[in-house]
């Protein structure tokens, strides 16, 4: 969610053609917090302060050090290195500065936090595109965890195909394009598609669905996929994009 957040700022503040009022480290913690609350997992300003104050702040000698000895436990987990402690003028600081941009961060996405996602249309696709293979409509939800573990059984979304999916779908968020431009359901059914002919799958794409773009194989299994709530062209120039990334 955050890159989503990132890349519609970046958007907005290419159109206003003005000065960038935040730097590229307090843009990048005003997303994370904001995605954080949007995802109902709340983080306090704490901790993302912090670490991010002890990431920037540290010498060259204590990163060649952490390579040759392991980290030790922090006493005083309030307490960090460059002085950074709570209470202190500097956190306070900071601390309103990232409130300040979290601010300016609604007011350019309008207040609208709950985004789609194409990872929330990870499991139903993929549910979808695995139902004609032998054994798929077998309900293994009814099995027990010992008798899963017996035959192997692991979760739709705990499989090859979802992780590689998933992790695709991760890197498209990142893309400036496809985070402004496209719909969360096509870039999730591109992302699928894609992982599909990678892992030799064309099986599952429907036969010949791995034809020229806008072959009506491919028209169909999308239809199918999505239950018809992609149109092919953005499905199409979707395709196009993920396979730059």
């Amino acid at each position: 969610m955050s890159y989503i957040y990132l890349n519609k700022y970046k958007r907005f503040h290419h159109a206003s053609q003005s000065p960038d009022p935040l730097d590229p480290y307090t843009l990048s913690l005003a997303t994370l917090s904001l995605a954080s609350k949007s995802t109902e997992s709340p983080r306090r300003l704490r901790e993302l302060l912090l670490p991010a104050h002890r990431l920037l702040h540290r010498s060259p000698s204590s990163l060649r050090s952490d390579v040759t000895r392991s980290a030790s436990p922090i006493s005083n987990p309030l307490v960090v290195t460059n002085s950074l402690t709570i209470p202190s003028p500097a956190y306070d600081a900071l601390r309103a500065t990232l409130v300040s941009a979290e601010l300016l961060l609604l007011r350019v996405l309008g207040f609208e936090l709950r985004i789609p996602l194409p990872l929330d249309f990870l499991d139903r696709y993929l549910s979808r595109a695995l139902e004609d293979v032998a054994g798929a409509g077998e309900d293994y939800d009814e099995w027990d965890q010992e008798t899963r573990e017996e035959y192997g059984v692991v979760a739709r979304t705990d499989t090859g195909l979802a992780r590689a999916c998933r992790s695709k779908a991760v890197e498209a968020c990142k893309n400036y394009r496809l985070a402004n431009f496209f719909p969360a359901r096509a870039i999730m059914a591109g992302c699928l598609y894609l992982v599909l002919q990678q892992h030799d799958q064309t099986r599952l794409l429907d036969e010949g669905a791995g034809t020229s773009v806008g072959s009506q194989n491919k028209e169909r299994w999308l239809d199918d996929i999505t239950s018809a709530k992609v149109d092919v062209e953005d499905f199409d120039e979707a395709l196009q994009e993920l396979r730059k990334i």
